[in-house]
C-alpha cells in the first residue's frame, strides 16, 4: 500500500483507540523526520525563560553526534566551565562525564526528567522501542491535519507511561508531542516548528517545550549545522565517552581552545591507533 492511499485510510475508517499496522507506518515516518537512524553532526542552543526562578532565563549550547537512533555524545559548549563535559545516550541509558571528573555516573530516571538532560531525550528518544502504538484520531492543529497516535509504555527503558503524538498527515512529520508523568497529569507540551531542508533531510529546527509542573516555564531549543559525519572510529559506551572527553579535555587544556567535533572524532581515532 503506498503512502497516500494509507493516510486516507487512516483518515476515512481507522478508529480511535485501535491498534492499526498503518499507525506505526505513520510513526516511523514521522520519528525519520524527528530523530533519522543516521551518522550526523548538529550544534544547538538552549534557552530557559522560567520566571519563577531566580535566574528568570538561561542559556547553553552543544554540539550532538548522532550514531542511529540509539546512540549519542552531547558535549557541553557554554556554559564554559561545564566544557567539556560530555553526554552519552546509549539504548536509553544516560552517562554523564563532567570535565574533571575520573568516571562517569549514570543517571536515573528523575535525572533525566528533571535536568537538562531532558530535553537531549525529548530530541534523541527512541519512541519506536518500548511503547504499543494505537491511533488516537485526527486533530487540526495549528491548522493543520494531524494523525494523533497514543504511545503506551511497555518496558521499563521508556522514560515516559504515555505520550500522545501528532504527527502531520501530509509528508509525516511531528507537529506536537505531550508527554504525561507517572501521576497520569500532563508533563510537558513539546512543539516541532521552522522546519526546513538539511544535509540529512527535512528536520525541524526548532524544539519548544511548554512545562506544565512549572507553568511559565518555556525552553527552546535551536538547531543548526546538521551535517553528516563519519564516526566509525568512536566507541558510543562508557570508555568511548572517557575517550572523547579525555581528547576534548587535552585540546582545551593545550590552549587549543573548544575543539571542533571532526577534529575530537579524528584525535579519538589516533588514539585508538
Amino acid at each position: 500500500m503506498g503512502l497516500a492511499p494509507l493516510l486516507l485510510l487512516l483518515l476515512s475508517g481507522a478508529a480511535a483507540g485501535q491498534p492499526a499496522p498503518e499507525v506505526t507506518a505513520v510513526l516511523e515516518s514521522a520519528e525519520d523526520a524527528r530523530s533519522p537512524g543516521l551518522d550526523y553532526v548538529v550544534d544547538l542552543s538552549l534557552h530557559v525563560s522560567d520566571p519563577a526562578t531566580v535566574w528568570k532565563e538561561r542559556t547553553a549550547r552543544y554540539t550532538m553526534i548522532a550514531r542511529g537512533k540509539d546512540h549519542s555524545l552531547v558535549v557541553i559548549r557554554e556554559p564554559e566551565q561545564f566544557h567539556p563535559g560530555t553526554l552519552l545516550i546509549m539504548d536509553g541509558a544516560y552517562w554523564m562525564l563532567f570535565p574533571r571528573a575520573d568516571r562517569p555516573i549514570q543517571l536515573s530516571a528523575r535525572n533525566v526528567l528533571d535536568g537538562d538532560v531532558a530535553y537531549g531525550d525529548l530530541a534523541r528518544g527512541n519512541l519506536l522501542k518500548n511503547y504499543d502504538i494505537r491511533s488516537a484520531g485526527q486533530e487540526t492543529i495549528r491548522g493543520e491535519a494531524c494523525h494523533v497516535i497514543e504511545l503506551v509504555r511497555n518496558a521499563r527503558a521508556g522514560i515516559y507511561p504515555r505520550i500522545r503524538y501528532a504527527a502531520r498527515a501530509k509528508k509525516p512529520r511531528p507537529v506536537r508531542l505531550e508527554y504525561y508523568g507517572e501521576t497520569g497529569a500532563l508533563d510537558r507540551t513539546v512543539w516541532y516548528e521552522d522546519y526546513g531542508d538539511t544535509a540529512i533531510g527535512t528536520r525541524a529546527m526548532r524544539i519548544v517545550v511548554e512545562s506544565s509542573r512549572r507553568p511559565g516555564e518555556v525552553s527552546t531549543m535551536t538547531f543548526a549545522n546538521l551535517r553528516t559525519l563519519d564516526v566509525s572510529g568512536v566507541a558510543f559506551d562508557v570508555p568511548g565517552l572517557i575517550a572523547f572527553r579525555n581528547a576534548a579535555r587535552k585540546r582545551y587544556d593545550a590552549g587549543g581552545g573548544q575543539a571542533a567535533i571532526e577534529d575530537l572524532v579524528a584525535l579519538v581515532k589516533d588514539a585508538s591507533r
